[in-house]
């Protein structure tokens, strides 16, 4: 019997669900549907497809079985690729076999969302080998097969066939991440904490790690992601328009793992719907929230790197300049360090650091700061030696940067195996918690660590997304230990790292280049995905004022202002009143929760004919409509007609049409008319002068209308409509 998911009716049947498996008689087959969509797993040879029902269309195929490129006992390298014995007994185990080098077991699950491979293990025959690579849809190449080989130096090829790849921001400045089978050449995608060390397109904090992927065409998408943080460098490798994922060890560098088993706990989480997002939403989904996961409330932040990018290091003047605003945190960004990861302030820089700081907590503004996740510059002021930090195979620290630049200035790699390592980064933080009293920790250059190339930490517990994972891991922990609700900010949205963080940036958006628009955009839609982990998310912002209205349009619906603006133009003069009115009404307005669901209307999380596109969009909380973002290809949204650019906010639990608070943010010239059973009690203006009553609104019949010319614009942050409850 086929195990039948509903998904439209969120209905499964309690006797479909206990029996998937399906067999032929000839072959060990396994299949799976969902609604119109059929997977389908022949163990026998490996061969996985995803299927459109009716019509059979093809949408993927590949292998699922693991493979491995090991150094043997003579020094040899070698594949080895997985071979099923026959069909999953009724524990879902799979026995398995590589050559006469061992055996093993892999375990598949049923599940609602999806298909889960929540172990492997692998008993090796003898001393084990060392893993340099291993592969998840690989398989040796036939000779008969292959026409035009690709700059490849092994035995085996990636066996993922599809029409289109969907990798969040898989290619930033600009941003892209959808991709056609022949677009990406020959990469490496980086899709954890490696991004400048894998030789992959560049990519900076956001929104990696993801370690998911998705392939398919028009109505059918697989997403193959990790279940557990790989202990490898998780990649996905594209050779002659092919895929796998491989995960890189380099064992034969850094020594075999002594012990003759090797297991993989919960390896893969597999999803099937009909787009991308679609199928990426389920890979969340298989994710447990902890519901007692305690998290602070959110904060609208002013960071100090706008200005200090630039080699302008005020604290006061900055901290005024934001106070007019409503900011109502500080994050003093890199380099406030007296070196880089010291923990300890640069009182050359900053001759007055501690003062300053007090002045700004003594005004009511919290204090933030930032802190390197793997990188040090002194490390004898730290105490550290050779032992604590990563090296190369000649037994040299390996050093690092943000963009691997080899004559760039660059930092060690702290160790995370090494205890003094260890003892290090919890006393740093735990200094910076009792001394400074931040509320909020940012995280940053998790992504900037060596690939296993170059060097790994000692102990194999702590190797690939490891690293990074468990150096956040012990900073939260240390940060909690003496403020609970301290708010821990790092970048990835990986459901993974969900635990572990309290807020997630998307980053200064200079790794966006020229594209502003189209790139917070596509972030946003990213970042959606984590409205659910209770995880909030800052909007962020670009270098730019000019750009800003774009980001603060996405930031009404995901909720926490983020900025990394100068706080002056480039001549040194005040910034324009017009720039500012936007970002002052988003920071007094924006949502505080962190529970919502994004509703998009007529916007497109993108496909293979177009790429994500954000048009009019909302804010979801309890299935009430609490933000709305309408931009000039408008259409009715409840009962909401306007021209121009608007955003919406409702100031307490009820929808946008029903509050009797009403936050309503022009962005552009215009007219917007709402529901409004009411007529107003008032209607005031917000502006950088001030709030005052406002005289461009009329109400008649149940309806309110705003209007704003070009001229007021420039005078007008946003407009609080209060009307009597019904």
């Amino acid at each position: 019997m086929k195990l039948i998911i509903l998904n439209k009716m969120k209905v499964i049947t309690w006797i479909c669900f206990l029996s998937c498996w399906h067999f032929f008689p000839a072959q060990a087959q396994w299949s799976y549907e969902e609604g119109n969509l059929r997977f389908e797993w022949n163990l026998t040879n490996d061969r996985a497809t995803l299927t459109e029902v009716p019509g059979g269309a093809v949408t993927w195929q590949g292998g699922l079985l693991p493979s491995f490129w090991i150094k043997d006992e003579r020094g040899q390298f070698r594949y080895l690729k997985a071979r099923a014995l026959g069909k999953p007994n009724d524990k879902g185990e799979i026995s398995l076999v590589l050559e006469k080098y061992g055996t093993g077991t892999l375990v598949l699950e049923r599940k609602a969302w999806g298909i889960r491979i929540s172990r492997l293990s692998i008993q090796w025959q003898g001393k084990a080998p060392a893993i340099a690579e291993m592969y998840i849809g690989a398989s040796p190449i036939a000779a008969t097969a292959v026409n035009v080989k690709p700059v490849w130096d092994r035995p085996f090829l990636p066996d993922w066939q599809t029409i289109g790849y969907c990798v969040p921001g898989a290619k930033g400045g600009t941003v892209q991440s959808y991709f056609r089978m022949w677009d990406f050449g020959q990469p490496d995608i980086a899709l954890g904490n490696f991004g400048p060390s894998m030789s992959t397109p560049y990519g900076a904090a956001f929104p990696r790690p993801v370690l998911f992927t998705a392939m398919g065409n028009g109505r059918g998408w697989i997403c193959i992601g990790a279940g557990s943080v790989p202990d490898g460098a998780m990649t996905l490798k594209i050779r002659g328009t092919r895929g796998c994922y491989q995960y890189l060890f380099r064992e034969d560098l850094w020594g075999a793992l002594p012990q003759r088993t090797r297991t993989w706990e919960d390896l893969l989480r597999i999803t099937i719907d009909t787009s991308a997002i679609a199928s990426f939403e389920k890979y969340y989904t298989s994710f447990p929230v902890d519901a007692n996961k305690k998290v602070a409330p959110v904060s609208s932040v002013w960071n100090t790197w706008g200005m200090w990018r630039l080699k302008k290091y005020p604290i006061q003047p900055i901290a005024d300049f934001m106070e007019k605003m409503s900011n109502e945190m500080m994050v003093l960004d890199d380099p406030w360090e007296v070196s880089q990861g010291a923990g300890k302030p640069n009182l050359e820089k900053f001759p007055h650091f501690f003062e300053e700081v007090e002045q700004v907590r003594r005004k009511g503004t919290d204090i933030g700061i930032w802190e390197t996740v793997g990188w040090i510059k002194d490390t004898l002021a730290a105490g550290l030696g050779t032992n604590d930090l990563i090296r190369d195979a000649a037994g040299k620290p390996c050093l690092a940067n943000w963009n691997f630049d080899p004559a760039g200035d660059a930092y060690y790699c702290l160790d995370v195996s090494s205890p003094r390592t260890r003892s290090f980064l919890e006393e740093r933080t735990r200094s910076v918690m009792r001394r400074l009293k931040p509320r909020l920790i940012k995280l940053d250059f998790g992504y900037g660590m060596p690939n296993p190339d170059m060097g790994v930490p000692k102990d194999p517990r702590f190797r690939g997304e490891r690293s990074s994972y468990e150096m956040v891991r012990l900073i939260s922990a240390a940060a909690k230990s003496i403020d609970p609700n301290v708010i821990i900010l790092y970048y990835g949205i990986s459901p993974l790292w969900a635990p572990l963080v309290d807020m997630v940036s998307l980053d200064d958006q200079g790794d966006l280049w020229y594209d502003t628009r189209q790139g917070h955009a596509e972030w946003s839609i990213w970042a959606s995905l984590l409205s659910q982990q209770r995880v909030a998310i800052s909007g962020s912002s670009s270098y730019e004022w000019r750009t800003d209205d774009e980001v603060l349009m996405n930031t009404i619906i995901l909720g926490s202002p983020g900025a990394v603006l100068p706080t002056e133009l480039e001549d040194g003069t005040a910034i324009p009143e017009r720039f500012l009115n936007r970002r002052l009404a988003v920071n007094k307005w924006y949502r505080r929760s962190i529970l919502w669901k994004p509703v998009w209307f007529n916007s497109s999380a993108g496909n293979m004919e177009a790429p994500p596109k954000l048009r009019n969009w909302g804010r979801s909380e309890n299935g009430i409509l609490t933000a709305l973002t309408l931009r000039t290809e408008n259409v009715p949204v409840e009962n909401i007609t306007c021209s121009g650019n608007w955003g919406l906010i409702s100031q307490d639990e009820h929808s946008i049409t029903t509050t009797t608070r009403l936050a309503v943010i022009p962005f552009s010239e215009g007219k917007i008319e709402l529901p409004c059973a009411n007529k107003p009690m008032k209607v005031t203006k917000l502006s950088m002068q001030g709030t005052m009553p406002a005289d461009n609104w009329s109400w008649a019949a149940g309806r309110l209308t705003i209007t704003v010319t070009s001229t007021q614009l420039d005078h007008t942050a946003g407009f609080l409509v209060e009307t009597a409850a019904l």
